[in-house]
């Protein structure tokens, strides 16, 4: 069983209690470890991640999810035969499970958002076909459809 490393568990504790425990039941039976490569993101940060593509938000004139306190967003990585890795096709893989993960939970009534995934940003289960950002490390807390 895969468990969080202690920068890891500190990076999902800046996050909304939701995503906690969405991150805590996924990685406890994913196949594939994975951790937190970032959870609330300062606004100068924002701004540089805006400023180098790496984001549509630049933090000052709109916020993104991950400015906020607690951030309503995580990023994770994979940790795959001991090193870091952002492989696409595992990253989709995790974050199918991520995403079942928390529809159960939701259904449950043990969190209170749904989830909106980086590789499926219009939530049409159709990955990266019909979009033109592809943030496949990324989650978002969403309110509920």
């Amino acid at each position: 069983m895969n468990q969080f490393s202690n920068t890891s568990q500190q990076r999902k504790a800046t996050c909304h209690l939701d995503l906690q425990i969405i991150l805590d039941v996924a990685i406890s039976i994913s196949p594939i470890d994975f951790g937190i490569a970032e959870g609330h993101r300062p606004t100068d940060l924002q701004l540089k991640y805006f400023k180098e593509g790496k984001s549509k938000i630049d933090g000052i004139n709109k916020k993104g999810k991950h400015n906020y306190k607690p951030s309503l967003a995580a990023d994770i990585y994979l940790f795959i035969n001991g090193k870091a890795s952002w492989d696409k096709e595992s990253l989709s893989y995790v974050m199918g499970i991520i995403h079942a993960v928390a529809e159960i939970l939701y259904e449950q009534g043990k969190i209170t958002h749904k989830i909106r995934w980086g590789g499926n940003w219009d939530m049409d289960g159709e990955i990266l076909i019909d979009q033109s950002f592809d943030d496949r490390p990324h989650i978002e807390l969403i309110k509920p459809i």
